[in-house]
């Protein structure tokens, strides 16, 4: 690097003479174990490609101190510059890799990088650290970040320490951040009140969480306004079940505006599957989307390494030959289990949906006459998580997961359509408005929307969350101010459920839960508005769900008449 440090680097080169054009990845997790993942390194090098698989700075067989996010973009510049002027490189560089390695790539192009030619980032939150990474609508990601700092990134920082003593206090703490996530201590309601003693980087990770929503720390690394910085070709991946779905597909449509707009890079490609963070198998939570959902599978459908090894020889070597066929999006229909190929996402034909939360807990196409459903918000005994968009520990899994435990609770309350009468195809973002009266100054407002099999089943589908006190607050920008609510006023609160692609099969029911939490995957509230810097101590509110044609609370979705083959 530029200051000196050394970045353990490993070169994989292709059979024959070079030079080749170089496929860079960049990551915390130890490139000696590289495993195929996103994709196979293996046929990566078989296809031509000089591969390079490096730890960042301060991780595994790398010199220098850890900061993560802060440090890549002048890292990324030179870690491309250093492999472009290598002798086994024909000068053209293209990176590819997941989560915190799609990050590093959008880095690179930040720090300037000319050999850097294209990027492939997978289940990426690049484009802010709001919407997902950190927080979603306005409630810290407690879960996720407890489960990256201390699982993924505390071992390797531990034994880095020079001094056995320091070792030992450091796995001391280690042990006892483990027994709190065992005991449900770590994220119990208040657990981001400062105090605990913990690891170094647990005690980093909770300390963002403690910063207010428009902090510049929260900025560092991410492309946010930037997307003019993204002047190359972009191919990204994400999973309908993944925690960063929101932000991937921010960064495309904001990718893909600008390319209408200027007329500048290419517009992106995008492939969406039914995967989790962390297992592209097409098997998650208990549901089976079949083999062609795999994306390990070579040569079948969703072989993510062919698709790609045909695009970066289209945009690195300009071979047509060899290019990805079809139009530039491809995601999989979930219920029907099949892909579909579509030049834009959503399809242009998409038509707006309303289903009313309506009396005795029915979802209709028209409000029905004023009514009310309460709930009771006890932060001493949250909602537990189960399934979704995550990213946690055990025995908290991602995916598809039945909610009919969680929907027996009295603090969840469900609406449902009649059993279908034929398909119900939605593609496309979803969102809540939901009308509420709570006797707190604060409140969170959890949505599922659920896929009700006729055996009772409730699969969820999308979800999402918003806080009260965070509702004029950008939820990639982090523009705007936090205010209480008042309590006993009505408030619209609208609940960003991102995005989905799932097909509601004939005698199957849409379901509706809405939740005052989901723990751990979200701080749990206190009910209480709580200003930068202060902790009140959490209290029980009632929360009180407007219905009828005056509050017409209710679930959006984008549905298409006809699927697209």
């Amino acid at each position: 690097m530029r200051d000196g440090t050394r970045l353990r680097t490993l070169l994989l080169l292709p059979h024959g003479s070079g030079p080749w054009p170089a496929l860079l990845t960049r990551h915390p997790y130890d490139v000696s174990a590289e495993e195929p993942g996103v994709l196979d390194v293996g046929r990566l090098v078989a296809a031509g490609y000089l591969v390079a698989l490096q730890d960042v700075r301060g991780r595994f067989g790398s010199e220098g101190d850890f900061d993560p996010g802060g440090q890549e973009v002048a890292d990324g510049a030179d870690a491309v510059a250093w492999l472009a002027a290598r002798p086994e490189c024909d000068g053209t560089v293209g990176m590819w890799g997941a989560s915190y390695a799609s990050d590093t790539q959008f880095a690179a192009l930040l720090g300037g990088a000319p050999a850097l030619r294209a990027i492939a980032p997978a289940m990426t939150p690049a484009v802010s650290a709001l919407d997902g990474f950190r927080f979603r609508g306005g409630a810290p990601e407690i879960g996720s970040t407890l489960a990256w700092t201390h699982y993924a990134i505390a071992p390797d920082m531990i034994d880095r320490l020079g001094s056995a003593a320091a070792r030992e206090a450091e796995r001391e703490r280690w042990e006892a951040t483990e027994r709190a996530l065992t005991t449900g201590e770590a994220f119990r309601a208040g657990a981001l009140s400062p105090g605990r003693d913990v690891e170094a980087i647990v005690g980093w990770g909770l300390d963002l969480l403690r910063e207010p929503l428009g902090s510049p720390r929260h900025r560092e690394g991410k492309v946010v306004d930037r997307t003019d910085a993204v002047d190359v070709p972009v191919f990204l991946t994400g999973g309908w079940f993944d925690v960063f779905l929101g932000p991937t597909l921010e960064i495309y449509r904001r990718l893909l505006r600008r390319a209408r707009d200027t007329g500048g890079p290419p517009a992106p490609r995008l492939l969406v599957g039914p995967w989790t963070h962390d297992d592209l198998s097409g098997r998650a939570a208990g549901a089976d989307f079949g083999p062609g959902a795999s994306a390990d599978e070579p040569g079948g459908d969703g072989d993510l390494t062919a698709h790609h090894v045909r695009w970066f020889d289209t945009v690195l070597r300009r071979d047509v030959t060899h290019a990805e066929d079809g139009p530039p999006v491809r995601v999989f229909l979930m219920g029907a289990n099949r892909w579909v190929d579509l030049d834009v996402f959503p399809p242009r034909d998409t038509r707006p949906l309303a289903l009313y939360l309506n009396a005795g807990g029915t979802l209709g196409t028209k409000p029905g006459a004023s009514a009310e459903r309460r709930l009771n918000s006890d932060p001493g005994s949250p909602v537990p998580t189960c399934g979704g968009a995550v990213l946690l520990f055990g025995p908290f899994v991602a995916g598809p997961a039945d909610q009919s435990a969680v929907e027996a609770r009295q603090d969840v309350v469900s609406w449902r359509t009649e059993p279908l009468d034929e398909a119900l195809t939605v593609m496309g973002a979803v969102h809540a408005v939901v009308h509420l009266v709570t006797t707190g100054t604060d409140a969170d407002v959890v949505v599922r929307l659920c896929d009700e099999h006729p055996d009772g089943t409730s699969r969820v589908v999308a979800d999402g969350m918003q806080r009260g006190s965070a509702r004029s607050v950008d939820p990639v920008t982090g523009a705007g101010e936090r205010r209480p609510l008042v309590p006993g006023r009505a408030q619209e609160f609208v609940v960003d459920l991102w995005s989905t692609a799932h097909t509601f099969l004939p005698g199957h029911r849409v379901r509706v839960d809405i939740a005052p939490s989901s723990s751990p995957r979200w701080d749990v509230g206190g009910n209480t508005f709580a200003p930068a810097g202060q902790a009140p101590p959490p209290v029980a509110a009632e929360y009180t769900i407007l219905q009828g044609t005056v509050r017409p609370s209710r679930l959006v979705l984008r549905t298409v008449t006809s699927p697209p083959e």
